[in-house]
């Protein structure tokens, strides 16, 4: 594991640990068909973080699943805010967790150069 890398590991599983505790305490006859896939992205987030930072020979292909896990939660989110589940400021919260960590990929992906984006 690069040590460069390594913050994106610890943001992802942070944000990852915050989404979870959220959508647990989700109530109401809207939250469970959103609560389920919002904490399902997260953690698929998450380990795809994991997975590149562990084995380089799978890292574009890890990277590439986290940008889209990233893509899927960010869309979840909205949706949870629009439905009344999370409020305006939590989801400003979650969602600038989120571009953050998506800045990052992205700048890993660029480190690895043009071959690492299109798989």
């Amino acid at each position: 594991m690069s040590w460069r890398d390594a913050p994106l590991h610890v943001e992802a599983a942070s944000l990852c640990q915050d989404v979870h505790a959220r959508a647990a305490g989700w109530a109401g006859p809207g939250a469970a068909p959103i609560a389920a896939p919002c904490a399902e992205a997260a953690l698929a987030l998450s380990e795809a973080v994991a997975l590149a930072l562990t084995f380089p020979e799978v890292r574009a292909a890890q990277l590439q699943a986290a940008d889209e896990a990233v893509v899927r939660l960010r869309e979840r989110l909205r949706l949870a805010g629009a439905l009344g589940l999370l409020s305006p400021g939590a989801l400003r919260q979650l969602t600038g967790q989120l571009s953050a960590i998506g800045r990052m990929i992205g700048g890993w992906r660029r480190r690895r150069g043009p071959q690492a984006r299109d798989p």
